[in-house]
């Protein structure tokens, strides 16, 4: 289940309705979807064959084809981390400083757990936790970063309307020197 955790408040909330009226004021979606028992199986194993990927998309063929027609995505993938996995720890540290991206950075979490961190408008920056069952649409120029949990274990739909647009755009530490919190 997901959690939201405003750093500025120790209040955090699990409460779906709360998480998805809470990002929505800083223009991300969130949405709950079902996880058939097929998809809980798939993304627990170690290695996912490209037929299984694809198997993977087939499931969620319906909300694929619902963001397809409503926001322009093109195309879909399905990526896996796993803790074993060689330079794990190098394609991470890709994702875990302050970025942007130039197209919107879109999630459907099927297997394991990471958290998204925002910087809102105002300076002040807040985590989310998600996991299985949980979509995320991060707009496009907004800050964020992503790290895995501890077991380095993450398997997501990813949607894409342009792939040029996923270049992070680092946030200089100097430009207000905010660094990415963590949970």
């Amino acid at each position: 289940m997901a959690r939201l955790t405003p750093l500025w408040t120790s209040t955090e909330t699990t409460e779906p309705r709360e998480i998805a009226a809470f990002l929505s004021n800083h223009g991300i979606t969130f949405e709950r979807w079902e996880m058939p028992d097929e998809v809980q199986r798939l993304a627990s194993k170690p290695r996912l064959s490209d037929d299984e990927k694809t198997r993977l998309l087939e499931l969620f063929r319906g909300h694929l084809d619902r963001l397809a027609s409503e926001l322009g995505y093109v195309d879909a993938d399905v990526v896996a981390i796993r803790a074993d996995l060689p330079n794990v720890d190098e394609a991470l540290a890709k994702f875990d400083k302050v970025h942007y991206h130039d197209d919107d950075e879109v999630r459907a979490i099927v297997g394991g757990r990471g958290v998204f961190g925002f910087i809102a408008d105002d300076g002040r920056q807040f985590l989310l936790m998600v996991e299985p069952g949980e979509f995320i649409s991060v707009p496009a120029g907004t800050w964020h970063w992503f790290y895995c949990t501890d077991e380095r274990d993450i398997t997501a739909l990813r949607l894409f309307r342009d792939t040029t647009g996923w270049i992070p755009h680092y946030r200089p530490v100097e430009r207000g020197g905010l660094k990415p919190a963590q949970a």
